[in-house]
């Protein structure tokens, strides 16, 4: 989710697969010169192999063991990274709602004035619907 945002992290997940995969290839080539028999040449290629297979180890070791550090720390801040905007929502909800919240009472002290009956509202209402079919919107030519 957060390769887009973080590049680097997608980068160095990679890097540790590859070293994996070559480490991976170069034990299973030691564990095949292991398993035959015992003769000058085999043993020399065995040796070779080992060689080859102690830095590309190493190296996978490293990229693991940075990884396994670092990506408790990455989990942990990645709050840092979404409070402000978290905030900020819940924020801008507040002052929506207050102000709605404002809005609405003061519609309703309009609509609703204390005294007036039903029937008296009913006639206000009325009155003012008569006031609006008065009027002319298109003028005639």
């Amino acid at each position: 989710r957060f390769s887009s945002v973080f590049p680097s992290l997608s980068v160095a997940l990679k890097r540790r697969e590859q070293a994996l995969q070559e480490y991976r290839r170069l034990q299973a080539k030691v564990e095949k010169y292991e398993e035959k028999e015992r003769t000058g040449p085999v043993l020399a290629k065995l040796h070779q192999a080992r060689e080859e297979l102690r830095p590309v180890k190493e190296d996978f070791e490293a990229k693991n063991k940075q990884l396994l550090e670092e990506m408790p720390k990455f989990y942990s801040s990645r709050i840092d990274y979404f409070k402000p905007s978290f905030e900020s929502l819940v924020r801008a909800q507040v002052v929506y709602y207050t102000e709605m919240h404002k809005i609405f009472g003061d519609l309703t002290a309009q609509i609703d004035r204390p005294g007036l009956s039903d029937e008296q509202r009913e006639r206000e209402n009325d009155a003012k619907l008569s006031e609006l079919r008065a009027l002319s919107i298109v003028a005639d030519d």
